[in-house]
């Protein structure tokens, strides 16, 4: 039969324990003091566990965050159960993880209050891939402009400004003349670098507050948020010009890129932003019926 083990060798025994997990470890007890910790613990905080038992969030973490730290610890510990929520923090060696915090309350045999444990789970490759994700739903996967859905999803938003407050804005409609023409000659590959190459042109005339999105095939969509057609159409020309400059080569050929585009405001009498697309996409027409390589504004926003 085994002896039975003495109180240091179970502690020594769940202390190597809790060293081994990966995820940083605390206890602290009804005072808020550190009791015990694990490796990854002494890691986060970069100090030694001889220096963080008996220590306080003050001793371990600048005031402004203690003060906060030692609140929801306080809180936690008046209205007993556990307690979850995600952070950022910053690792002792200058890293900055996702967090999650998971804090529950422990209690004496009289049921009172006994101290806190509580566990850090690192989210950061977790909180990486969902914003990959959530970005690649919004953008194009071939240009990297936004996608239709959320091209739609935010001029909403702008037509709604406009109704709310009278700012208005201007809309392009834009389109790479000869697309299909590209493709038939020089391949597809070169048909995606050319789209490409727009993307880029264009991307880098932008303010942050545009919204630049691809509407399918060679077709694309730019809202300029608080922009009379005046400063529009000297937009649209500049591009128009930088993209007339590309010669688009290819294995077996070459091919001058140009673009048309079509121009309108929103009307106090437009009713959804696709009464705004159409009229764009008139002027559109109109300039590809003018030869190509072309902005025309459509009357509304004469």
């Amino acid at each position: 039969m085994r002896d039975e083990q003495t109180d240091p060798d179970i502690a020594r025994r769940i202390q190597n324990a809790i060293d081994m997990l990966p995820s940083p470890i605390f206890i602290k007890d009804e005072d808020c003091r550190y009791i015990a910790c694990n490796r990854a613990f002494e890691s986060y905080i970069g100090l030694p566990r001889a220096k963080i038992i008996g220590a306080t969030v003050y001793d371990v973490a600048p005031a402004e965050l203690a003060a906060i730290y030692e609140k929801a610890d306080r809180d936690l510990l008046a209205d007993g159960g556990t307690q979850t929520y995600e952070t950022n923090v910053r690792y002792a060696d200058g890293s900055v993880h996702d967090v999650i915090f998971y804090k529950s309350v422990f209690h004496k045999a009289d049921g009172r209050p006994d101290g806190i444990s509580g566990v850090i789970l690192d989210i950061t490759d977790r909180k990486r891939l969902e914003d990959e994700l959530a970005q690649a739903a919004r953008e194009d996967f071939l240009t990297g402009a936004v996608n239709l859905r959320t091209f739609y999803e935010l001029a909403d938003q702008e037509f709604a400004r406009f109704k709310r407050t009278g700012e208005a804005f201007s809309l392009l409609v834009l389109d790479l003349d000869h697309f299909k023409k590209i493709n038939d000659t020089l391949g597809h590959e070169a048909g995606d670098d050319a789209l490409r190459k727009f993307v880029q042109i264009v991307t880098a005339n932008l303010r942050e507050q545009d919204i630049f999105a691809r509407a399918g095939g060679d077709e694309f969509r730019l809202l300029l948020p608080g922009t009379p057609p005046s400063g529009a159409i000297v937009l649209a020309e500049k591009i128009r010009e930088e993209v007339s400059r590309v010669n688009l080569r290819a294995s077996n050929g070459s091919v001058p890129l140009s673009m048309s585009a079509g121009l309108c405001r929103c009307h106090p009498d437009d009713t959804r932003i696709d009464d705004i697309v159409r009229r764009a996409d008139a002027a559109l027409y109109e300039a590809k019926a003018a030869g190509r390589n072309a902005v025309r504004t459509h009357p509304v926003s004469q």
